[in-house]
């Protein structure tokens, strides 16, 4: 594991900066203030507080009925789970593995959802540059990240030094096979950094995940330095209501019981509680997927041209703001 990555890292449990890196048959942190050790496996401290990380073996339990609800839509239905912080948890180690099963199987929809998240990505990046004055040198962190290399791998390659988040191993494994430098297992309601690490601390998608959503975006806060960014991006609040008809056969695109839509009014307010300023809205992308290219097309085109009318109508918002500074927002 990278020293620069360790100097960013803090205790889940206590906060504690003090991490030991342990050099045994199998590399371990483990924190000097109250001794919880987490597992670096395959290069990635898993840095999950530890009633999340003893959960793990329960994967398998949890996969045949994750499954069934998705498939037969029955997320809302389902009785309350006797512990739902684990129930939460399980789901989001099974999205990935769903998603990764069920996109492909369709050529015109997987080529679809390719398109659509490669324009994302691409957008993002121009956006975090652009805001930033650039990242050449400046530590980034990627909150909820999965294997998102299509942000992760421009952004390095632009000379930055990016840190992936994600509450599950497996997409961040599989971030690193492709060749990212710096992942971390962790959640991003209590995330495992010190206080004013990064230069940038960003999201995209996952944050609707992460309720109550005060949580994710203080934590986002705290380890963002002061005069850093922050970026929170998000499907507009119509869209999880409504998915994109190129997913809805998969079963993707349907939330699970732990998802609930935000707008930019919330995520404005709590980030402006944590002393972020400087807020402004923006769009990310205009048009969802599956739409026609023509249409697509004319759609972004007018979303530029005239963003104060066509923002509300956003497939994806992004909420930007500076720790610290003049309180001036945007809306």
């Amino acid at each position: 594991m990278k020293k620069e990555l360790l100097d960013l890292l803090a205790c889940p449990e206590c906060g504690s900066v003090e991490l030991v890196l342990n050099h045994s048959a199998e590399e371990s942190l483990t924190c000097a203030r109250c001794n919880a050790c987490y597992p670096v496996r395959n290069g990635i401290p898993q840095m999950l507080p530890n009633p999340l990380a003893t959960s793990l073996q329960l994967t398998e339990t949890y996969r045949e009925k994750l499954r069934a609800s998705i498939l037969q839509g029955e997320a809302e239905a389902r009785p309350e789970p006797p512990n739902p912080e684990v129930d939460r948890f399980m789901w989001e180690q099974e999205l990935y593995c769903w998603g990764k099963e069920v996109i492909y199987k369709d050529s015109k929809a997987a080529e679809i959802f390719s398109s659509y998240s490669e324009q994302g990505a691409r957008r993002l990046c121009q956006f975090i540059i652009a805001r930033a004055n650039g990242v050449q040198g400046k530590s980034l962190l990627y909150v909820g990240s999965g294997n998102d290399r299509l942000v992760t791998l421009p952004l390095e390659e632009e000379g930055a030094f990016v840190v992936n988040l994600d509450i599950a191993p497996e997409p961040l494994e599989d971030l690193m096979q492709a060749g990212a430098k710096s992942c971390v297992c962790g959640d991003a309601r209590r995330l495992p950094f010190r206080a004013d690490a990064f230069d940038v601390v960003f999201s995209k998608g996952s944050i609707h995940h992460s309720h109550p959503i005060d949580q994710p975006l203080r934590a986002m806060a705290r380890v963002a330095k002061s005069g850093g960014h922050i970026i929170v991006a998000e499907p507009g609040k119509h869209v999880l209501s409504r998915p994109p008809r190129v997913l809805s056969p998969s079963g993707l695109g349907y939330p699970t019981p732990y998802e609930d839509a935000i707008s930019t009014r919330e995520v404005i307010d709590i980030l402006n509680n944590e002393g972020i300023s400087q807020l402004e809205v923006a769009a990310l992308t205009h048009a969802p997927p599956g739409v026609t290219p023509l249409i697509a097309r004319l759609w972004e085109s007018l979303g530029k041209a005239m963003p104060w009318l066509f923002r509300r109508f956003a497939f994806e918002f992004i909420v930007y703001g500076r720790k610290g500074g003049p309180t001036r927002a945007i809306l």
